[in-house]
């Protein structure tokens, strides 16, 4: 069989198969199939299958002809991908066919396939990350937390400072803070200790006793379009102290410490020593998973293609599926076409990460052997508490390996550029800045 064929380039991700077939070339395969239809078709005065061709011919025309040239087509193309590899990752689709009887068919059929990506401007790149640094503050409002996650409460009369736990009742009010009788709230717990508390909530509280009422306003924003400045509404509350408790701190003596810490830590300077690299330990892996991300973005950047389509739609339902599942959970309501809309960019981005990272991987020839894996586990044993040769077996499952290798590759990635650190809020203001450019 001689056919033309011809593979025209439509983008990085899809090419176009073009063929001319030549009537006497295919006419066998247009007989067999016009001899398939002839077998279900029913006319009148004649049994299923056994009308004479002539009279199907007279009745029906070269329209059998017409659907058997599609089906020939489809079976020509994968005749010819099988000999020219043509490698499609997805469903073929044939755009466009034009048969004519007794002359030729000619048909196009489009296909995505794997691009071809040559990975650059990967290395010799500057990003800026925000250098967290531990403050005495931070430490003094973590031991704060556990002071009050120990908390104990006694029942009291008064408010004599912040360190008490209202239960009350909320009724709306007038501007003079007398109530209207409509309760907003009941049994409502009130913290004085709480730092975001309303100022007028604290002050007017002090001194009160069970029994008593006191008020309090706030402003709430009310929105308007078209760059029209927020109205602010005062709103009034009146609250009725139904109980009061003291909140009791407990002491920061060894045997609390002890009890909170399971017997690790026994003195305050050592607690706060503690939370102080706790902290740390967690601003260093919020940097990185930032630096991580920041060149992430400059590579992809450099890198400008077009990932195939059936993959970007793969990853986007799946995405689209967690966040409705998570909507769910949360009994929200949810709109899958505004979602899908949404997470559309994110899809195609990590689609063309996945790819380019995949190409740079092989590209610098970035591999996990035998020997890096039993590095690793000799590295990470006394870390982790374990053995090296449990830790090398667990590293051998082909999910850690796959794992450990996105370690080494990322290790590559920022050993190649330049992760330059500064002032957290300079790096937010960078930020700003650039969200309002795109």
């Amino acid at each position: 069989m001689s056919l033309e064929t011809k593979i025209n380039v439509i983008s990085e991700s899809v090419n176009e198969l073009e063929v001319i077939a030549a009537y006497d070339d295919i006419k066998s395969l247009l007989d067999e199939n016009v001899q398939k239809q002839m077998k279900s078709i029913q006319i009148d005065g004649f049994r299923k299958g056994k009308v004479p061709p002539a009279v199907i011919k007279r009745i029906y025309g070269d329209s059998l002809e017409y659907t058997a040239a599609e089906k020939v087509a489809n079976k020509l193309f994968w005749q010819i991908e099988k000999e020219q590899n043509l490698k499609p990752i997805n469903e073929p689709a044939l755009t466009d066919i034009d048969f004519k009887p007794n002359e030729k068919l000619t048909f196009k059929v489009s296909y995505e396939i794997f691009p071809k990506i040559e990975p650059q401007g990967y290395s010799g790149l500057e990003i800026e990350v925000p250098d967290y640094k531990v403050t005495d503050a931070e430490i003094e409002s973590e031991v704060t937390r556990l002071l009050e996650a120990n908390a104990t409460y006694e029942d009291a009369e008064t408010v004599e400072d912040a360190k008490y736990l209202l239960t009350a009742d909320i009724f709306t009010a007038d501007e003079n803070g007398v109530s209207t009788g409509i309760k907003m709230e009941s049994d409502y717990k009130i913290n004085l200790t709480n730092k975001n508390i309303n100022k007028e909530i604290f002050d007017n509280a002090l001194n009160k006793h069970i029994g008593d009422t006191f008020s309090f306003s706030f402003d709430e924003a009310h929105e308007h379009h078209d760059d029209v400045p927020h109205e602010h509404k005062k709103i009034f509350y009146s609250v009725v102290i139904k109980n009061i408790q003291k909140i009791v701190y407990p002491e920061l003596n060894e045997e609390f410490l002890k009890k909170v810490t399971h017997d690790k830590i026994t003195t305050e300077a050592e607690l706060r020593e503690n939370i102080q690299k706790d902290l740390l330990s967690y601003y260093e892996s919020s940097i990185n998973d930032m630096a991580e991300l920041k060149l992430e973005q400059a590579v992809l950047k450099n890198n400008s293609f077009s990932p195939p389509k059936v993959f970007i739609k793969n990853y986007l339902d799946h995405l689209v599926k967690d966040e409705i599942d998570n909507y769910k959970k949360k009994k929200k309501k949810v709109n899958p076409e505004v979602i899908r809309e949404k997470l559309a960019l994110k899809a195609e981005n990590s689609v063309k990460w996945i790819l380019l990272k995949d190409k740079i991987i092989e590209k610098e020839n970035i591999l996990l052997s035998d020997e890096r894996l039993k590095e690793l586990s000799e590295e990470n044993a006394e870390k982790m508490g374990v053995s090296a040769d449990i830790l090398l077996k667990h590293y051998q499952s082909d999910e850690m390996k796959n794992r450990l290798l996105m370690n080494e590759f990322y290790s590559f990635l920022k050993k190649s550029n330049t992760i330059k650190r500064i002032d957290p809020e300079v790096f937010s203001q960078k930020e700003e800045v650039h969200a309002e450019k795109h």
